[in-house]
């Protein structure tokens, strides 16, 4: 008698590929939404600050699309990276015992 808890379950590189991919994807989109709360915070700072020194009118779109954006998708693409590479080298590490 065999119970399912001795047997370890074998799984298909298929999914192991695909839980890894979406893990990925997830801590990057992760990443990039903080990077955005982040980046429009520092945006809308930024813009105001710029706005009351400078005697200008307050136009909050560029705390959008000068800080926030670019902000974000700098955080998404680095956290993109690095988890890929600590996935990768999590699975070599896994595999190699």
């Amino acid at each position: 008698m065999t119970y399912s808890a001795t047997v370890p379950a074998h799984r298909t590189k298929f999914s192991i590929a695909f839980t890894s991919t979406v893990r990925v994807l997830v801590t990057a989109f992760l990443f990039a939404a903080a990077g955005m709360g982040a980046g429009l915070l520092l945006g809308i700072i930024g813009t105001l600050l710029y706005g009351l020194v400078g005697g200008h009118q307050i136009d909050m779109t560029n705390a959008y699309r000068h800080v926030a954006i670019p902000v974000a998708i700098l955080i998404g693409s680095v956290a993109l990276v690095g988890s890929a590479v600590l996935e990768v080298r999590a699975r070599r590490q896994r595999t190699s015992r």
